[in-house]
C-alpha cells in the first residue's frame, strides 16, 4: 500500500495515501458510522456497479451486484457477499489492525464524494479538496510544500506559553549554562537546539522554511501552527526535555536524540509509512 499521510479535519486526523485513497473506517468513526453500513445500501450497490462498468469492468460481474441489491441489507450473508464483490472491483481495500498502522477499510478516491456525502456534506467537500490536492500535486516523499496551508495558520494566533521552565533548565544542564528566566534573555544555543530538535523534527523542511519566513521578530513560531501542529509540538518539547534532563552532556543528548528520531520517524505530524506512526 502507498505511503500514508494525515490531514486534520476539525482537530482530528484523517488518513489518505499518496494515490488519493482514504481510510473510510477512520472517516466514518468520526460520525458514529461504519463503511459497511454505506455499502449495504441499494444506491451504493448501483453506484459501485456503474463505476465499475465505466472503469472497464466485466458485464457478468455486474449481474452479481444487481442480484445482491435486491437482498435484505441487514442480512449478514448479503453484507458478506457485497463486501467480497466490492473488493473485487478494486475500489475497496481492507487491512486488519488499528488505523494508526494503516488498518481499516480503504476506498478508491472515486468513491470519496459519494461516501463522504453520506457522512456529512461539509466533510464531503473537505475530503474532495484533499484528494484533489493529492492527485493534482503528485505528492512525493521529498516534497511537502503543498502541506503549508494544512499545517500553518493563515494568520498569527495570540501568544500562549508552550515552552516551560523545565525545558530550559534541561537545556541549561546539557550546555553548562544557567537559566534564570527570560527577563535577561537566554543563551543563543537554546534557540539553536530548539530549531534543530523541536521544530526541525516535527515539520517538513518546506513548511519550516515558510514558517520562519512568516514569523515576525516579536512573534513565536508556535503562534503560526494549527491545533494539530501544536499538539505535536508539545509532544516533542516533552521528549526533548526528558532526554536532555537525563543526558550526561550535549554530545550524549544529540546522540540519543538522533537515535530516537530515527526510530520514531521525523515527520510525525503528516507522515506515516503504514507500518508505524
Amino acid at each position: 500500500m502507498a505511503k500514508i499521510i494525515k490531514f486534520e479535519y476539525q482537530n482530528q486526523p484523517q488518513s489518505f495515501n499518496l494515490d488519493g485513497w482514504f481510510n473510510a473506517t477512520e472517516a466514518a468513526a468520526r460520525f458514529g458510522k461504519r463503511p459497511v453500513e454505506w455499502m449495504n445500501q441499494r444506491d451504493t450497490v448501483e453506484y459501485l456497479a456503474a463505476l465499475y462498468e465505466q472503469m472497464g469492468g466485466k458485464s457478468d460481474f455486474l449481474q452479481q451486484f444487481k442480484e445482491i441489491s435486491i437482498l435484505d441489507g441487514s442480512s449478514a450473508s448479503s453484507r458478506a457477499k457485497l463486501l467480497r464483490l466490492a473488493k473485487k472491483t478494486g475500489l475497496v481495500y481492507a487491512k486488519s489492525g488499528p488505523s494508526e498502522v494503516g488498518g481499516g477499510t480503504w476506498f478508491h478516491p472515486k468513491l470519496a464524494v459519494a461516501f463522504a456525502r453520506w457522512l456529512d456534506i461539509k466533510f464531503a467537500v473537505w475530503c474532495d479538496m484533499q484528494i484533489d490536492a493529492i492527485i493534482r500535486n503528485g505528492l512525493q516523499m521529498n516534497s511537502f510544500s503543498h502541506l503549508i496551508p494544512l499545517l500553518l495558520r493563515p494568520d498569527v494566533a495570540e501568544w500562549e506559553l508552550r515552552f516551560h521552565d523545565e525545558y530550559y533548565h534541561a537545556l541549561a544542564r546539557i550546555t553548562g549554562t544557567k537559566y534564570t528566566g527570560h527577563s535577561g534573555g537566554t543563551p543563543a544555543i537554546y534557540g539553536n537546539l530548539t530549531d534543530k530538535w523541536v521544530y526541525g523534527c516535527i515539520l517538513p523542511k518546506e513548511v519550516y522554511a515558510e514558517l520562519k519566513a512568516r514569523k515576525h521578530q516579536s512573534e513565536k513560531m508556535h503562534q503560526w501552527l494549527t491545533d494539530g501542529g501544536k499538539a505535536e509540538l508539545d509532544k516533542q518539547i516533552q521528549r526533548v526535555t526528558d532526554i536532555a534532563a537525563s543526558s550526561s552532556s550535549l554530545q550524549d543528548f544529540e546522540s540519543r536524540m538522533n537515535t530516537v528520531m530515527r526510530k520514531s520517524g521525523q515527520l510525525s505530524i503528516v507522515y506515516t509509512s503504514g507500518l508505524a506512526v
